[in-house]
């Protein structure tokens, strides 16, 4: 139950930062575009992190000892079914709502270091570290301590994969959200059902998170072509 309060808490936070993003992004205005888009990625994901480490340090975070080499073949194994998800994913978004390119002309028409530090910030916010922070945060915390919740039975786990799935896409399309449209509803949607019941039918988050970062991975390039 501390995990769940403490997940809620971030949540809320994460929302109370991207509602104020409008205000930060104005009295920045007269930064460099890639320097409040770093601020963006510090500021939206801090609460997150933060909510994940401190659930992490209530509930004991103890691990169960277990054989390096069989810690080895789950990694790799996960790592394979991360990419296998990121590749599904992606196929199954662009059938539904095609990735529409031109960045990389807006990209490319800054000066070469404007150009090198707009798409440096791009890749170390959209396709590193905002996988990585959700994963852990709407996957590794919040799915798992609805699940424990309801006694971490299959119903219950499927009712924290749509719960979870539901915030993800809220704060990503929500009236608050990142962003909008169409396309980053079924983004949402996709990335939080897949990785979802990556995590719920293995226990572990490495793949869901390879699948996250590949597929956001892979979006970046849909757009810089």
């Amino acid at each position: 139950m501390a995990a769940l309060v403490v997940a809620t808490a971030g949540l809320l936070a994460t929302v109370l930062m991207i509602g104020l993003a409008p205000s930060w992004r104005l009295a920045l205005g007269g930064v460099p575009a890639w320097t409040a888009s770093l601020v963006d990625i510090v500021l939206i994901n801090l609460p997150m992190l933060l909510a994940a480490f401190a659930a992490h340090r209530l509930t004991g975070g103890t691990r169960v000892p277990v054989d390096r080499r069989a810690r080895l073949e789950a990694c790799g194994f996960d790592v394979l079914l991360g990419f296998s998800l990121a590749v599904m994913m992606r196929g199954l978004v662009e059938v539904v709502a095609p990735t529409g390119g031109g960045l990389g002309g807006s990209v490319l028409d800054a000066d070469a270091a404007q150009a090198a530090l707009a798409l440096a910030v791009l890749i170390l916010g959209y396709v590193l570290v905002s996988p990585i922070v959700e994963e852990v945060f709407f996957r590794g915390l919040v799915q798992r301590a609805l699940a424990q919740v309801g006694g971490g039975s299959w119903p219950a786990r499927l009712a924290a994969i749509a719960v979870s799935t539901a915030l993800f896409v809220f704060v990503h399309v929500g009236p608050l959200g990142v962003t909008s449209g169409w396309p980053v509803v079924v983004a949402s949607l996709v990335v939080g059902v897949g990785c979802g019941a990556l995590v719920a039918a293995g226990g572990r988050l490495t793949g869901a998170v390879v699948a996250h970062v590949g597929f956001n991975g892979s979006g970046v390039i849909f757009l810089l072509v």
